[in-house]
C-alpha cells in the first residue's frame, strides 16, 4: 500500500435465520492486517449483501441483494444490484440507486469501468413447480419449471449509478435431475441452470460466467450487447462455480461438484479456454463438501481456495506452466450445512494477509500471509454478524 494511503474493507453482510441485520460494515484495516477497525455500517441496503465490487475512478462500490423477488407484489424489496458513493476521504457509503436484476438470487457483480458496463450473474432457486398441461392430443401431463437463470448487462453513468438493462443471457441446459451426489435442492440442483460467477478477463475484451449445472464455462466478448464468444463444457459432476484471473492471463476455477480446483489458459484472442491441470483441495475428507470461492496472490505464486463441509481453506502453488500443487491448509469455523459455511475471502491488495469473513463464528479474522511459502497464520479477529464478502479499497 503507498505512503499516506487508507485501506478499507467493505463487508457485506446477509440476513438469515434469525439475524434481522445485514447491510454493508466498513472497517478501517492496518497495511499488515494486525487492526480491523469498525467506523461505519449500512443496515438495511441490502438485506441480504453478498458479492461486492468496485469502480474505482468513480469511487463506487457495487452490492447485489441476493433474494428471489417474492411474486407479483413485492411485498419485500426485490432482486437487485445496488450502487453507494465512497467518501474518498473517510470510505463511508452513500446510496446511490439500484435496478432490478431480471432474475433470482444475483449471486456476483463485475464491472467495466472503462465501458461503463455492469454485470451480475443470478443464480436462481432449485425448488421447482408442478404446472398441469394438456398435451395437443388431449392428454393431460405434468411439467416441471424452474427460475431461469441469467447474466445481465446494465449501463453506467458517469457517476457510476446503474443505468438500465442492455442485455439479459438466459441460460439453458441440465444435468441429472435429481442427482443424488448432489445434496443442494434435495439432488435438483443440477435440474435448472445456476450462474454464479461473472469476471473481467484481464485483456477487458471478455466476460466470464461459470454455470454448475450443464457444467458449462460461458465466455461473452463484451459491447454493446452480450456475445457468446466460446463455451467450455466440463465433465458431469464438475460444477464449475467461481473464477479468477492472474496477471499473465490464466484461469483457475473452483467445482463446487468435485471438489476440485482447475487451471486453465485462455487465449486473449478468441476468448477460448485451454485445459491445462486440476487437483483435489480436499486432504482425506468423505463427507460432503462444496468449495466456494479463490483468491491469486499478487505475486501469481500461489491460490487460495476454501471448501465447505471440511472447512477449510486450502493454498496451492502455481507453476510457471500453471500446474497446481497443494501447498497447505488452515481450518474455519464448523458449520452444521456447507450452504452456510464460510464462503468467501480476500488478499489485501499488497498479498500481506488474507481477510477471512467467518460466517459460522460471527467474527472477520485476518491472517499474515508467508511470502516465500503462502502459508496462513492468524493476525486478529474482530465480532461481525454473519459476515459474508469483503472488498478491500484504498483512498
Amino acid at each position: 500500500m503507498s505512503k499516506g494511503k487508507k485501506l478499507i474493507a467493505y463487508v457485506g453482510c446477509n440476513h438469515v435465520a434469525n439475524f434481522e441485520g445485514g447491510g454493508i460494515s466498513v472497517f478501517e484495516v492496518s497495511e499488515d492486517g494486525s487492526s480491523l477497525t469498525l467506523i461505519s455500517s449500512v443496515k438495511d441496503k441490502p438485506k441480504r449483501a453478498g458479492y461486492l465490487t468496485y469502480a474505482p475512478k468513480a469511487k463506487v462500490l457495487y452490492s447485489v441483494d441476493e433474494r428471489k423477488t417474492d411474486g407479483r407484489g413485492p411485498i419485500k424489496p426485490a432482486s437487485c444490484v445496488l450502487s453507494f458513493k465512497v467518501d474518498p476521504e473517510s470510505g463511508q457509503l452513500t446510496f446511490l440507486n439500484s435496478q432490478r436484476t431480471v432474475g433470482a438470487m444475483p449471486a456476483s457483480v463485475a464491472v467495466h469501468e472503462d465501458k461503463k458496463l455492469l454485470f451480475t450473474a443470478n443464480h436462481a432457486f432449485f425448488d421447482h413447480v408442478v404446472k398441469a398441461v394438456e398435451t395437443a392430443d388431449g392428454r393431460w401431463v405434468e411439467k416441471f419449471e424452474y427460475d431461469d437463470s441469467t447474466v445481465v448487462q446494465y449501463g453506467l453513468a458517469e457517476d457510476g449509478s446503474i443505468g438500465d438493462v442492455q442485455d439479459v443471457f438466459v441460460f439453458t441446459g441440465h444435468g441429472i435431475d435429481p442427482w443424488a451426489e448432489s445434496p443442494q435442492g434435495g439432488g435438483h440442483a443440477p435440474a435448472s441452470p445456476h450462474a454464479h460467477i461473472v469476471v473481467v478477463d484481464p485483456s477487458g475484451k471478455y466476460l466470464v460466467v461459470c454455470e454448475k449445472a450443464a457444467e458449462r464455462v460461458y465466455v461473452f466478448r463484451i459491447g454493446s450487447r452480450l456475445e457468446l464468444a466460446s463455451v467450455y463444457q466440463c465433465p458431469l459432476g464438475t460444477g464449475p462455480r467461481h473464477a479468477a484471473f492472474d496477471k499473465k492471463g490464466c484461469m483457475f476455477m473452483t467445482c463446487e461438484f468435485a471438489s476440485e480446483l482447475w487451471s486453465f489458459d485462455f487465449d486473449a484472442s478468441s476468448g477460448a479456454l485451454r485445459f491445462i491441470d486440476k487437483q483435489s483441495t480436499l486432504s482425506g475428507f468423505k463427507g460432503r463438501n462444496e468449495p466456494a470461492t479463490l483468491q491469486i496472490h499478487p505475486n501469481g505464486r500461489f491460490v487460495y481456495m476454501n471448501n465447505r463441509g471440511e472447512d477449510t481453506i486450502v493454498w496451492f502453488s502455481i507453476s510457471p506452466d500453471g500446474h497446481l500443487k497443494k501447498a497447505g491448509k488452515v481450518s474455519v469455523s464448523k458449520s452444521p450445512d456447507p450452504k452456510d459455511a464460510t464462503r468467501a475471502m480476500t488478499l489485501s491488495p499488497s498479498g500481506a494477509f488474507l481477510l477471512v469473513p467467518d460466517r459460522p463464528a460471527d467474527v472477520l479474522r485476518s491472517y499474515a500471509v508467508g511470502p516465500n511459502d503462502g502459508s496462513l497464520k492468524v493476525l486478529k479477529e474482530v465480532p461481525i454478524q454473519n459476515p459474508v464478502f469483503i472488498q478491500f479499497v484504498e483512498l
